[in-house]
């Protein structure tokens, strides 16, 4: 059960810190106190992006050994973004370092039984059979007892998993006493999650293959290891009660497998007296109780419950959902007797695994970009150690662009990947119906073999046939029908529409899959025309400029190298805000999650805004008023404070007398509004949405790339606020609204 490997993932945390102390700090003096091990593992869990800012920084400054580095890596990407995709490659970057990493056993250990999971999860099982067999080896190597069970435990479950139960189960046994000992000795956390997770997962892999007699005798030692855990000191935090509810999980479904319904619904009642009740993961436990047992009620109930919160918290598009929601829902349908409910749901749930196939594969590109822009970056350092002579500077500034070049490249793929996902609604119902066709038969062949209506198998048959526009009487005879009326006349019962209006469907499907891609065609390349437009005249000066400065032949006075020192600097900021701006707007894009909330000082947030906003032009009068009746407010306020940047920056840009006026008041609706009003040139009518549009600019001979407002529309959103352009503006200028809802 892969649930049973979510906390163990975690043990990489606690191994990490200790590995290599000594030869932590490194080759340099090291001036910060944050680039130790102990502090990035404190903040691994919370704040997983700067732990891995700080290991780039050390990765510079050659504060630490180049596998140790990886390793850390490897552990953020395992336990703060459980990205194990991501974790297997730095994991097989740390093994390539075999010099160094063979005298550290105990990291040793940890990356390849770790990797042995990752593959497990992965149905990797052949993959993770290596790694576990090579951390076996090192731990008899090492004559460490403790590792040599804890990798029986992935290899078991590969072998069990590839069909080899015996072998698989005879590891499993022979490992349980050797690890039910190390717990009468000195126990810490570690050790006993170890012991948990080893026998949960036999007891599991027994109940999987009915062999319930063995699984049974399990159960005292399951109990004794769970007891053993809350009295451990150094336990992680949730460690105890997500180990107490798996267990009462496992014994429900034990029982509820042996029939003895007593005991089943005494560790139910348990789980849903638990803090943790209204959990995903709760949720889940108490669903599949109600399926095994055939409580088809209950198991509507819970699922409807769990459907409202997916909705509630936008997560539609995950193997969560699919599992204890779509395929429940079929579940119920089918043993309703709504046939036809149930094959809707079943193309829903085809439609739903190709788009989150679909959403991975995104990700692996962007993966991929991650792990080319970590060789490239690793790259330009060698190049910086290796030059030399005066022309290092103008180097160093080629350097620069050619990696803005990389991220442009980089944004590309994020943009191609937005239209993509913008394109998931537009799915083939038919094609994938057909996709899956096999599938769904198997499925059903499976469920219940011996009531399988032969007319449903050839209905589900004639499906293809329809679409290649396969005359109605070949399909009768070819299917083994009467005649074509008898044909159409069972599949209208059977699926509630005529055939002839089927064919038409599919082919109106079919239109609107070509009009999609054809509209991401055109957005994708709209976006790269502006954007090649917007960086081509900054890399053309720039790259014109180098040329100069390192021709040989052309003689150039110190003024000139430094006036087109000078052009190529500002050229390459003003890349770089280009960047930096798409950089922002695409990781605000990258989640539709609500940002976080917090308690926000109005007066602090003004005092931000007026520090880093461009001073106005002579005359013009910028001003802060607070009008709420309230000097704090919840919300986002790194978001907030971008969005009045913003709309002031603009307003300074666009007024050249008069006053600039930032205002906060509660409205009628109880909500609190901030606008942001000037005195400027204003904005035509016309223009009232496409301000919004990235590139657009009222002006273009007034500095600025035209994506600053997208910015502000992309970040409202997220806060859950609008912002718009109030239209009942009566002086000159313009003044936008942003409304915070309560």
């Amino acid at each position: 059960m892969n649930k049973l490997l979510t906390l163990s993932a975690l043990l990489v945390l606690l191994t990490f810190a200790s590995c290599s102390d000594k030869r932590t700090v490194g080759n340099t003096k090291r001036t910060d106190s944050t680039h130790v091990k102990e502090y990035i593992t404190k903040i691994s869990l919370q704040e997983p992006d700067r732990a891995l800012a700080i290991i780039d920084t050390m990765e510079m400054n050659k504060e630490a050994l180049p596998y140790e580095l990886n390793y850390l890596r490897f552990a953020i990407y395992v336990n703060g973004f459980s990205d194990m995709k991501m974790a297997e490659y730095y994991g097989k970057q740390v093994l390539k370092d075999s010099v160094e990493l063979k005298k550290d056993v105990k990291c040793h250990f940890t990356i390849l039984n770790t990797l042995a999971d990752i593959a497990n999860q992965n149905s990797q099982y052949a993959q993770s059979i290596k790694y576990a067999k090579e951390a076996y080896d090192l731990a008899k190597r090492n004559n460490v007892k403790e590792y040599e069970v804890s990798a029986t435990e992935a290899l078991a479950l590969s072998l069990i998993k590839l069909g080899d139960d015996e072998k698989g189960f005879k590891l499993f046994a022979e490992g349980k006493d050797e690890i039910l000992k190390s717990l009468d000795q000195d126990v810490d956390f570690r050790k006993v999650n170890n012991a948990y997770s080893f026998v949960g997962n036999y007891m599991e892999s027994l109940i999987t293959t009915k062999r319930y007699d063995e699984a049974g005798r399990l159960i005292p030692d399951l109990l004794n290891i769970t007891k053993k855990m809350e009295a451990v000191d150094d336990v992680i935090d949730g460690a105890v009660e997500y180990r107490q509810l798996h267990t009462y999980g496992l014994l429900m479904k034990y029982y509820d497998k042996t029939g003895n319904t007593k005991e089943s619904e005494k560790y139910l009642a348990l789980i849903q007296k638990s803090q943790l009740a209204g959990t995903n993961f709760v949720e889940a436990l108490v669903s599949e109780h109600y399926l095994n047992v055939g409580d088809v009620k209950r198991l509507a109930e819970m699922t409807a419950s769990i459907r409202e919160n997916a909705v509630a918290n936008n997560d539609t598009l995950s193997e969560f959902f699919v599992g204890y929601v779509l395929e429940y829902e079929k579940y119920i349908s089918k043993a309703r007797g709504n046939y036809r409910e149930a094959f809707e749901k079943a193309e829903v749930i085809s439609n739903v695994k190709d788009s989150i196939a679909k959403r991975n594969s995104e990700e692996d590109g962007a993966r991929l970009a991650k792990i080319y822009e970590t060789q490239e970056k690793e790259r330009l350092l060698a190049e910086k150690d290796a030059q030399l002579s005066w022309h290092k500077g103008i180097f160093v500034v080629v350097a620069v662009v050619l990696a803005l070049a990389f991220v442009f490249i980089v944004m590309l793929l994020m943009f191609n990947r937005k239209v993509n996902r913008r394109n998931k609604t537009i799915v083939s119902t038919i094609n994938q119906m057909m996709e899956k066709e096999g599938e769904l038969t198997r499925l059903r062949i499976n469920d219940d073999a011996k009531n399988v209506d032969p007319d449903e198998m050839r209905l589900m048959q004639s499906l293809g046939m329809l679409k290649d526009d396969m005359p109605m009487d070949d399909i009768a005879t070819a299917l083994g029908f009467t005649d074509s009326a008898d044909f159409s006349k069972k599949f209208y019962t059977h699926f509630g529409i005529h055939a002839e209006e089927y064919r038409k469907w599919s082919r109106q499907i079919s239109e609107q899959e070509k009009t999609g891609m054809e509209e991401a065609k055109q957005m994708r390349d709209s976006f790269i025309n502006s954007m090649s437009h917007e960086i081509r005249t900054p890399l053309n000066q720039i790259y014109g400029f180098v040329q100069l400065l390192t021709d040989p032949n052309i003689q150039l006075s110190d003024d000139e190298k430094r006036q087109y020192n000078d052009i190529i600097g500002d050229q390459t900021t003003y890349m770089t805000r280009l960047i930096n701006k798409f950089l922002e707007i695409s990781e605000y894009e990258s989640s539709d999650e609500p940002l976080p909330r917090e308690m926000v000082s109005i007066a602090a947030l003004y005092s931000e805004v007026d520090s880093i906003v461009p001073r106005p032009a002579e005359g013009v009068e910028l001003t802060f008023s607070n009008r709420s009746g309230t000097d704090t407010l919840e919300t986002n306020g790194k978001g907030l404070s971008s969005i009045l940047q913003c709309l002031v920056g603009n307003a300074v840009k666009f007024t050249a007398e008069g006053f600039i006026s930032v205002e906060c008041y509660t409205d009628v609706d109880g909500e609190t509004v901030f606008t942001v009003a000037d005195t400027g040139k204003g904005i035509p009518e016309s223009d009232d949405e496409r301000i919004f549009d990235r590139f657009f600019k009222e002006d273009e001979f007034v500095p600025g790339v035209g994506l600053g407002l997208p910015l502000v529309r992309v970040i409202a959103r997220r806060m859950g606020a609008t912002v718009e352009l109030d239209r009942t503006y009566a002086a000159k200028g313009s003044r936008f609204r942003v409304s915070l809802k309560a």
